[in-house]
């Protein structure tokens, strides 16, 4: 089990992970980390992307998913960046990171690494959508939402 997220903490596993980190957002739009994982993980939300966990490859097909799926939802900024949030103790209760992912591959592993686990929940700057990665029993999920109204 992964320790609680910290403010230093998350910020150095997402740089670990090649992410660049530009600071921190308390909310957009009036969407919190919080209501964007209650969101994520609402029991009406279907996957967009499926991916097999015991597929060779599945960290870098579920990284590829989220990726191309955040781009094809308009998840990204002009310069490549979204709101991210860690998942584990403590971390929804922490202000958004807004940060760029790496342009290289790899960085589910390392996050892994440091978490236990591939989930995160990300976010458009601008609040909405959210496209959240969760493992489930059997396939790791990327899923696309939004909270209320955003």
């Amino acid at each position: 089990m992964a320790g609680k997220v910290t403010p230093a903490g998350r910020i150095a596993i997402l740089r670990a992970a090649g992410f660049t980190v530009f600071g921190e957002i308390e909310e957009a739009s009036g969407v919190t980390p919080l209501a964007a994982i209650k969101a994520a993980a609402s029991g009406g939300v279907a996957p967009a992307v499926r991916i097999d966990s015991e597929a060779d490859d599945v960290s870098e097909r579920t990284e590829q998913a989220w990726r191309d799926t955040g781009r094809d939802v308009g998840l990204f900024d002009d310069d490549g960046a979204c709101l991210i949030c860690l998942t584990g103790p403590g971390a929804s209760t922490l202000p958004w990171l807004l940060a760029r992912p790496p342009e290289h591959g790899g960085f589910l592993p390392v996050l892994r690494e440091h978490t236990t686990t591939f989930e995160f929940v990300s976010a458009s700057p601008t609040g909405s959508p959210i496209v959240s990665v969760s493992e489930e029993e059997y396939e790791h999920w990327v899923v696309v939402t939004s909270v209320g109204g955003h």
